[in-house]
């Protein structure tokens, strides 16, 4: 799942139906970024797509529910669910452009920078000729520990 799936899913998740009409998500002025990293697992991590993040709402109802909420809820996932890449290519912080009118309604544009790696992995007879190697994209694998031994030793073991 993309950064910006993840964050539209979150907004939708946790706003009223009635406050997401004439919503919209996309994503405006894409990077691709050079930035090479082994994953291990035979993944590999050849760029980055840096993004800006595009969510919007023609008709959001600012008598009823304030802009404030979007804000938080953007801010909130920001902080708990944005990957590591925000912090390590120092994206900016959101922006919002509210345009409010005297029918109850505004024009609101929340912006946020993103990135998603690029990750690849090296199949048989891939598509992406990479290094001499047959290669496929993929969304990456990560393996956690789920528990861990300690061994430790005391004293001289002579």
């Amino acid at each position: 799942m993309s950064q910006l799936e993840s964050l539209t899913a979150f907004i939708t998740a946790n706003l009223q139906p009635d406050a997401m009409q004439m919503f919209s998500s996309s994503m405006d002025d894409c990077e691709l970024v050079r930035s090479a990293k082994a994953l291990g697992n035979n993944q590999r991590r050849i760029g980055v797509l840096t993004y800006n993040a595009r969510l919007s709402w023609d008709n959001f109802p600012f008598r009823k529910y304030s802009p404030g909420l979007i804000y938080a809820l953007v801010l909130a996932w920001v902080d708990e669910h944005a990957n590591e890449l925000r912090d390590e290519l120092k994206l900016p912080d959101p922006t919002v452009d509210p345009e409010f009118d005297d029918e109850g309604s505004c024009i609101l544009d929340v912006v946020v920078g993103l990135a998603d790696p690029v990750i690849i992995r090296e199949v048989e007879d891939g598509p992406i000729p990479f290094r001499g190697k047959a290669w496929d994209i993929v969304n990456p694998e990560i393996w956690v520990a789920e528990e861990a031994e300690f061994i430790v030793q005391h004293g001289d073991a002579s």
